[in-house]
């Protein structure tokens, strides 16, 4: 099979998930280029960074949360490196391709690389909301820009969602997003959803590892049916749940813990019993194979 002439750019963090991601654009498409935003080392005292820990209920979560966690973090490592891995070793990037490095995606630098390298279609997931002048780009790149979110829009927009969705109840909400990008928060029209597949004896770290597994297959596929001509276009029929610090929505890992024990507690079991009657209340979008 020929390799598809869609010139393919990636914006991204530097992640395991990412670089994954990024060496299968490789393998699907012609890579013109990569955007790494990376975070500049915490320059801070020690005391500046433990201010917020300040309050001691906070601090009390959050050793706890550190020592409870280590066995489910093991779990999820472990599917890591039997899911991500390349040849035993986590994916390196691809040789040969432009790479840019930025601590703000959204500085002048990346719009300008984006026009050199001339990309049909730019395929984003781990950066910063992204504002001009790298919006400004899209009517000039034939496939836009194109957001790999790790939640189901509409239902759940923001950071955290299926951990969050976990939380309060709703398995199935957890899933992934291949959407437009468009000035909001993963409010673009969506090409394709999918729900995460659950087992009766995951934790969270197990269902957030395969949520990049199924989230990143599945852009890949959008990408292909937007060559093709066969990806849906769908406006989101709702505004869903936005979780963000501003609508009181602020991580830490203490939620990790609790999202497990409620799994624990029989959350995921019960799901899968009825699931059938509790995923056809809920939209996803599909359509037909390229």
């Amino acid at each position: 099979m020929a390799m598809s002439s869609l010139r393919v750019a990636v914006l991204c963090c530097d992640g395991l998930y990412q670089r994954h991601l990024v060496r299968r654009v490789a393998e699907e498409f012609p890579l013109v280029g990569v955007v790494l935003q990376v975070s500049p080392p915490d320059s801070r005292s020690w005391t500046a960074r433990l201010a917020r820990y300040r309050h001691p209920l906070r601090l009390l979560r959050q050793l706890i949360a550190r020592v409870l966690l280590r066995p489910h973090d093991r779990r999820g490592a472990a599917l890591q490196r039997q899911l991500f891995h390349h040849h035993g070793a986590p994916p390196a990037l691809p040789e040969g391709v432009p790479v840019l490095v930025t601590a703000a995606i959204n500085e002048e630098r990346t719009a300008d690389f984006l026009r050199q390298v001339a990309p049909d279609i730019v395929l984003v997931n781990g950066t910063q909301l992204l504002r001009q002048p790298v919006l400004a780009l899209i009517p000039s790149i034939r496939h836009g820009l194109i957001n790999l979110h790790t939640g189901l829009s509409p239902y759940s927009r923001g950071a955290n969602c299926n951990l969050y969705m976990l939380l309060e109840g709703h398995p199935e909400l957890v899933g992934v997003t291949v959407h437009h990008i468009d000035p909001g928060i993963d409010s673009g029209d969506i090409i394709l959803s999918a729900r995460v597949p659950m087992e009766a004896d995951d934790d969270f770290e197990t269902i957030d590892v395969r949520s990049f597994q199924v989230g990143i297959e599945l852009l890949i596929e959008a990408v292909h049916r937007l060559e093709a001509g066969t990806a849906p276009r769908v406006r989101q029929w709702e505004k869903g749940k936005l979780f963000l610090r501003r609508t009181g929505y602020s991580y830490e890992p203490w939620q990790r813990l609790l999202a497990n024990r409620r799994i624990a507690r029989g959350l995921v079991r019960t799901y899968l019993a009825d699931q059938a009657r509790r995923d056809g209340a809920v939209r996803v979008v599909r359509g037909q194979q390229p």
